[in-house]
């Protein structure tokens, strides 16, 4: 029989909300600057040349070897950070956008498409739906970031990234749950569990010890149909909660753009820091929840308990 294992994928390197804060970009910014060749070599050669000095012989020209590459990289880094920051800044906001575009195809996929096929009815409403919000506050904000340059509305722009592709990750999770759950015929288990007591019950009225096989068999399939359906309402459960939590990042995704929609400029983003932070706590609460199920199903399960994935996995 097939197990689940819950085995967790490797961490993903996609760029967060928090890598396009403006200490973040101010940081990637010194780097580039400090580490350009125009202020690196000088740099070097500078250090180069005061080893020299301190080692071999204090010299004028080594001293104006020393001062004068050290000269040209402080200039040099001068230059690069605070003349062309802004440009570096840019550049290195839309490699970041690059990767984050590319995580965004690879997990993606056709979530809707995939629910509609397997009949899942409710994942395939809410799939659209999570798509309509998320491409409402998307459209708004890149707007504001492309055509007015409110660089603040870049956080926003990651952290609906970041909601959107966690709720598509829970109706993910969630197909794969409603898969497994729609082999499985629970009212056949319960009427073969009722079917089996009663059979039961009947051995147990004769007095005949050639009957105790009949009714540790009988125990036995009753305590496999109990484990099943419980297991069964468990996933059930789950798949209630996962399906729950997508709905609350759809209408945080809708709050976050009616609260939104009237500002216009970086100071107007930077005071309504609150909506970010509804943002950041709908993506923790969804994880939190998706780490507890994980937790759930990482239990080594037995025959009994497998037999509900065999035939999804």
């Amino acid at each position: 029989m097939a197990r689940h294992t819950g085995k967790q994928t490797k961490k993903s390197e996609e760029p967060g909300a928090e890598d396009f804060s403006k200490k973040a970009i101010e940081k990637a910014v010194f780097l580039e600057a400090i580490q350009h060749p125009t202020t690196l070599y000088p740099a070097a050669l500078s250090l180069l040349s005061a080893a020299y000095m301190v080692l071999v012989s204090l010299d004028p020209t080594s001293l104006a070897v020393a001062v004068g590459s050290g000269f040209l990289s402080l200039v040099s880094w001068i230059y690069h950070y605070f003349i062309r920051g802004e440009a570096i800044a840019e550049s290195h906001v839309q490699k970041l956008k690059a990767k984050r575009d590319l995580h965004k195809e690879r997990q993606a996929g056709n979530i809707e498409e995939e629910c509609k096929t397997a009949g899942f009815l409710e994942g395939e409403k809410e799939a659209r739906e999570l798509k309509q919000a998320y491409n409402q506050l998307y459209t708004f904000l890149k707007e504001k970031l492309e055509k007015h340059r409110v660089m603040t509305a870049g956080r926003f722009l990651i952290l609906a990234e970041e909601t959107y592709f966690q709720g598509l990750q829970l109706l993910k999770k969630a197909l794969t749950m409603f898969n497994a759950l729609k082999q499985i015929d629970n009212e056949k288990l319960e009427e073969e569990k009722k079917t089996f007591k009663k059979e039961l019950k009947a051995q147990e009225n004769k007095d005949d010890e050639s009957r105790q096989p009949i009714i540790e068999a009988l125990q036995t399939k009753i305590r496999s149909h109990e484990k099943r359906l419980k297991l069964y309402e468990e996933r059930n459960k789950g798949l209630e909660q996962l399906m729950a939590q997508c709905e609350v990042l759809e209408a945080t995704l809708d709050t976050t753009y009616l609260e939104v929609v009237d500002l216009i400029d970086n100071e107007a983003f930077m005071k309504r820091s609150s909506v970010a932070h509804n943002l950041e706590r709908a993506v923790a609460a969804a994880r939190r929840v998706e780490e507890r199920l994980r937790k759930r199903e990482s239990k080594t399960f037995d025959a009994d308990d497998a037999y509900i994935y065999e035939k999804d996995n």
